[in-house]
C-alpha cells in the first residue's frame, strides 16, 4: 500500500546496505507525527526481510531496561502474524489493518529507540556471514515456525516470562539479517531455554494448584 501524501515525508530515505539501527535512528528521529502506527514502522523497512520485522518488534521485549508501558502488548501480536507468514514461505509481510494501526506515541518510540539501539550497534559489530545453510532456503520457514512457538510464550501472562522468547527472537531475526548461523544457533539455544524454564513454572504452578485443592477436598 502506498504511503499517503502526508506520510510520504516522514520517513527517512532508505539505503540498502543501511544497518538496521542507522535506519531505526534516521527513522524515529525525523518521524514527525504524534503516534507512530506498526504500518508506519513496516512500510520505513520497505523490502526488507522477514528478519528485520521481526527484530524491531522483538527488541521492546528483549530489553528489560525500556519499560514502557503497553508495549508488549503492541508487538506481539504483530510478532506472531509475522512469524507464522516467515513459516508459510511468503515473500512479504501483510498484517491486518487493526493490527498495522495499533500505535505508539512518538516519544515512547523515540524512547525505546534510543535505548536500544546501543546495544544493537554492539552486536552488529560481532556479527559477520557463516554457517550459511542455518539462514538460506528452506532454514527461513524452519526458524519462522519457530518463533512462532516462541511468539506463543510471548503472549502468556507470565512475569518476566517474555524476556527469553524474546530474546531468541531476536538473535534469530539477528542471524537472517546477517546471515549468521552462529547468531542463529544462539536464538535456537535461547528459545530452548526458555521452553524449558517456562513449561516448568507452568508445572509447578499447575502441581501446587492441585495439591491445594487436594487439601481443600
Amino acid at each position: 500500500m502506498p504511503l499517503s501524501e502526508q506520510q510520504s515525508g516522514q520517513a527517512p530515505q532508505r539505503h540498502p546496505n543501511a544497518s538496521l539501527s542507522s535506519l531505526l535512528s534516521d527513522f524515529a528521529e525525523k518521524f514527525t507525527n504524534e503516534r507512530v502506527r506498526v504500518r508506519d514502522i513496516t512500510e520505513s523497512l520497505g523490502q526488507r526481510s522477514f528478519g528485520f520485522i521481526l527484530l524491531i518488534f522483538a527488541l521492546p521485549n528483549s530489553l528489560p531496561i525500556i519499560g514502557i508501558p503497553g508495549v508488549s502488548t503492541i508487538t506481539g501480536l504483530p510478532m506472531l502474524f509475522v512469524a507464522v507468514q516467515m513459516a508459510l514461505g511468503h515473500q512479504r509481510v501483510y498484517l491486518p489493518r487493526w493490527i498495522a494501526d495499533s500505535s505508539l506515541s512518538t516519544a515512547s518510540f523515540q524512547t525505546l529507540i534510543r535505548k536500544s539501539v546501543p546495544w544493537l550497534r554492539r552486536i552488529e559489530k560481532l556479527m559477520k556471514p557463516r554457517i550459511g545453510f542455518l539462514t538460506n532456503g528452506k532454514a527461513e520457514r524452519w526458524l519462522g515456525a519457530f518463533c512462532v512457538l516462541l511468539a506463543f510464550l510471548l503472549a502468556l501472562p507470565i512475569p518476566l516470562g517474555n524476556l527469553l522468547p524474546a530474546l531468541g527472537i531476536l538473535f534469530i531475526a539477528l542471524g537472517l539479517i546477517e546471515s549468521d548461523g552462529v547468531c542463529v544457533l544462539a536464538g535456537l539455544s535461547i528459545g530452548v531455554a526458555a521452553w524449558v524454564f517456562l513449561s516448568g513454572l507452568i508445572w509447578v504452578a499447575v502441581q501446587t494448584i492441585i495439591t491445594m485443592l487436594d487439601h481443600l477436598v
